[in-house]
Formats: C-alpha cells, structure tokens, sequence
C-alpha cells in the first residue's frame, strides 16, 4: 500500500472523531441551562455619591440657592422612593461655591479627592461652571451641568461634562426671534422698523447671549441701534441709561445676574427710561427675589429662560406631570415663594440623571462610575415632552460634535458641542403678580403675551 492509502482512512478517522466530538458539544449545550443572568446588586455594593457644588453665599447666593434648592428636591424626592430604580439611596454632600470661581475649583477639588464623589452637580453661574469643570474633568470626575449657560463650557472638548441646560447664544437666539415673530406684529412694525437696544454684564455670561442677540438680530433684519457691556459688579448705570435714552429702542433685551438687574431697573425708574418691551436673559430676570425686589416695575417683563413650573402640563409626557405640583409645594414649603425658572432648572434638569441614566447604568453594569455614566447618557434619546423642561434630551458625543437645534438653524457658523444637551432651548416667560408664566412657544405656554407694557407701567412707553 502506498502513502496515499495510509493517510486517507487516518483522515476519514480524524474527521469522523471530530464530527463526533462536535455533536455532542452540541448536544449537551442544548441540554444545559443558560447561564443566570448577573445578580442584582444590594444596596449595600452601589455607591452613588454626588457633590451639590452651588453659590450659597455672596452676590450669586440668591439664585444659587433656588437652584441649589431644586436639585435637593430632586434627590430627596428619589431617595423617598427607595433610592435609584427604587432600591438605591443616594448620598449628597452640600459644598459652597461663594460665588468665587477660585472657591469654586478648590470645592470641586475637595468633592473629587477628598468626599471621592462620582458626580458633581451645579453651579448656576457661568463663570463658576467654567473653573469647577476644569478641575473634574482632571480628576475624571462627571460634572452635570443644571444651570450654566455659556456657550464655551460645552466648546472645549471636555469628555467628563454633561449639560441638560440650553447655551447662552440659544438665549440670545431666542429672543431675537420672539421680537421678529410676535413682537414686531403686536407693535404693528415690520421686523426691520423695530428699534433694539442691547445692554449686557461683561462676564461669559453676559458676552454669549448678547453675541448670540447680535447675530440673530441681523440674521432677521432687526434695528439694533444700541450694544453695551458694563460690569456686573458695577454700582452706577447712569451713563449706560442715558445713552438707552437717546437711541430711543421699542425693545430693551438685557443679560444680567441679580445685583445689577435690579439697580438698572430702578435707576431706569429715576432717570425716565421708557420702552414698550423688556425682554431679559434668565439669571436676575427669572429669579422671585428680583420680582420682590421690584415689584409692579417688573410685571410684564418677559424673560428667556427655560420654562418654569408655570408652563402647559398637558405638553409634557404624562407621567411626569404630577412632579410640577410636587416641586412647588416642597420649594414653597423650603423657601417660603413661588419657584422661579432657577429652582425647576434645579429640579427638572437634574431627574434625567436620577430616573433614565443612572438605573440603566446599575442594570447593565452593576456599578456606577463616571465612564460607566457617559456611556449611557450618550445613549439617551428622549423627545419633545419627555423632560419636565419641554425639551428632549440628547447629548452631542466626542465622535459627533453638534450644534444645538437652535443653532443649527439660526447660528451663520456652527458650534461643535461635546457634551451638550442639542435638543435643548429656552422659552420666552412673562411676569404677572410674582410668577414667571410661559407664554412662547405656543405647544408649551399656559397664557399669551401682553404687547406693549400696558398704560401705567413705570417703564412703559406712552
């Protein structure tokens, strides 16, 4: 017998010992169980641990603590409820940013090294967004931005920060096309014969919502004959006044925080600024404590901001409607007025961490850690309603820069966003006896805007 025909019957051997070893794999993997599924967790191995970093003292305290007051509200209405997916308690540490960005790294600092948080909230304020985010995206901490908006936090490539929260040049857009679309016609003026004056606090703040009224202003043909920075800290807006005086606008749009919000308003009292529309920028437009300061002077006054607790229910999905009047009755009860914009954003910007990104993130992992977090925020797809601020919420990834939906439509040169919520926008509010009420757009607003300021009004035009 030659070669040939020894290794023919080796190899028909071999390959019937295989076949015969490859059956009965099979065979017995049908017959075995599937493996169990990975143990639920107990409360006991989830540590969910998040740092509340807000301004609870200095000039940004007022709105720092509405805001501050919201996300406990969140937190503790969870935590009521059995904790995460209703079984895993959260556990909060306060920290104080003193409206300081320099206090506010060196809290973010102690939160990340020292509490060991995986999650810092905050901060409200623009500027202090700006030093504490630094700080945690070196530590690899996540940030969860509630109240911030300035365009550049979300323009850095930062990969640890997530903002639910629209951008300041939206605000500015926005406010542009409420003059166009609805102002203008009340007045009984096309887009172009409407006088615009912008005057804004010099801060990232202030900057980027007055950029954004720029560019949208001349993107819709809008008159602007007056455009001014002055510094928030400032203790004399005479000469800012006069010149509002001489140029003479239909409409004031303005961006300032609280301080210098209610020394304009007053000094344009004593000095006889008068103007048929006032439309202000969230900060010291959407906080109750400038109402009370104010008073009459600050009805009807509009303000962009994203919606407050005084918004159409029946726009949003239905089962998050009963935490409107949840919110309002416990910050009432904590703070003693009605919630502004400032104490919701709090509240409804952080419950999509709590109630659709962290359960899933136990679920699937069975653990939480920042890396862990991002992977299912960037998953989350939630549309026009599902959030208790109107918007959806979708996040711009590090493989896919965004702009944001306002942008996208209105902004001549794209923004590339990473970590910003694109699907989020403000609204167009309007005081009346002490509560901010959404009266644009339509799908969301609970009544309609009075235009002009009405016949007795301190700073209403005859």
């Amino acid at each position: 017998m030659g070669l040939a025909g020894v290794r023919s019957p080796m190899i028909v051997a071999i390959i019937l010992i295989i076949g015969i070893l490859l059956a009965g794999i099979i065979y017995f993997t049908r017959l075995a169980p599937a493996p169990a599924p990975a143990p639920t967790p107990t409360p006991e191995e989830i540590k969910i641990k998040i740092g509340l970093l807000f301004p609870l003292t200095g000039p940004l305290a007022p709105l720092g603590i509405d805001q501050f007051t919201g996300a406990k509200i969140a937190i503790d209405l969870i935590n009521e409820r059995g904790g995460i997916a209703g079984r895993y308690k959260i556990e909060y540490v306060v920290a104080d940013s003193a409206s300081d960005p320099t206090r506010a790294a060196s809290e973010a600092e102690r939160l990340a090294a020292v509490e060991k948080v995986q999650i810092i909230v905050g901060s409200y304020a623009s500027p202090l967004l700006l030093a504490a985010s630094e700080v945690a995206e070196r530590y690899k901490v996540l940030y969860w931005e509630v109240g911030a908006i300035t365009d550049s936090a979300t323009l850095r490539g930062f990969k640890y920060l997530l903002r639910n929260q629209p951008i300041g040049g939206d605000f500015g857009i926005l406010s542009c096309v409420f003059v166009a679309e609805v102002v203008a016609p009340a007045l009984g003026k096309s887009p172009d014969e409407v006088r615009v004056a912008i005057i804004h606090e010099d801060g990232p703040y202030g900057t980027s919502v007055a950029e954004g009224n720029v560019m949208a202003c001349r993107k819709l043909g809008l008159n602007i004959v007056l455009k001014e920075g002055y510094s928030a800290a400032a203790t004399d807006l005479t000469g800012l006044i006069l010149k509002l005086k001489a140029a003479n606008p239909d409409v004031l749009l303005h961006t300032g925080y609280f301080s210098d919000v209610v020394l304009f308003i007053r000094q344009a009292q004593m000095l006889g600024f008068k103007t048929k529309v006032i439309i202000g920028h969230g900060a010291g437009y959407g906080l109750p404590a400038t109402y009370k300061e104010l008073g009459v002077a600050f009805d009807y006054v509009f303000n962009i901001d994203p919606a407050s607790p005084y918004l159409n229910i029946e726009a949003l999905r239905e089962d998050l409607r009963p935490l409107v009047s949840e919110f309002i009755k416990r910050f009432k009860a904590i703070r003693g007025y009605e919630p502004g914009t400032h104490g919701y954003m709090g509240f409804a910007n952080l419950l999509p961490l709590l109630t659709d990104t962290l359960p899933k993130v136990i679920e699937r992992y069975g653990r939480v850690d920042p890396d862990l977090i991002l992977k299912v925020a960037y998953e989350l797809d939630i549309p026009e309603g599902g959030t208790l601020m109107g918007y959806g919420l979708k996040f711009a990834t590090p493989d896919k820069p965004e702009d944001t939906v306002l942008g996208a439509k209105y902004r001549d040169v794209k923004q590339n966003h990473i970590g910003q919520n694109v699907r989020a926008y403000p609204v167009v509010l309007q005081w009346l006896g002490g509560r901010p009420l959404v009266v644009y757009p339509e799908f969301i607003a609970i009544a309609k805007p009075v235009i002009p300021l009405p016949p007795g009004h301190p700073l209403g035009a005859s």
